[in-house]
């Protein structure tokens, strides 16, 4: 017979194992939230304007974008990003890891500034 000291500990742990990993997982979609009445109420955003986000035109634009930043930088600043990208780091936080002078600094944020107008005060 299993002694009550070792079920207790083990139950408990399994219970918060498992509590933890469902609290852990990420829903399907974040924005819907259950309504008074049972029924899936997700905030209204306006989702209709936005492209999707691997459209070949915005393909084109972050190439045109990454082209222009590697003009401002060194080619040892460039094997870095280039290095970066290729290992899924997004572009701002890529470029904003280099160790870039006060001047190369202006200039990609004009670069961003300009081809993403809808992001200013966001980063």
């Amino acid at each position: 017979m299993i002694k009550k000291q070792i079920i207790l500990p083990t139950l408990l742990l399994a219970t918060i194992l498992i509590g933890g990993i469902t609290g852990c997982t990420n829903s399907k979609s974040p924005d819907v939230s259950q309504g008074d009445n049972g029924t899936k109420v997700s905030d209204t955003k306006n989702t209709t304007n936005s492209p999707p986000s691997n459209t070949p035109e915005r393909a084109e634009k972050r190439e045109a974008v990454r082209k222009q930043v590697e003009a401002v930088l060194t080619p040892d600043q460039v094997k870095q990003l280039s290095g970066k990208l290729q290992q899924g780091e997004r572009m701002r936080k890529a470029v904003l890891s280099l160790n870039l002078t006060a001047e190369q600094k202006t200039k990609i944020q004009d670069i961003f500034k300009t081809a993403y107008p809808h992001r200013q005060g966001q980063s």
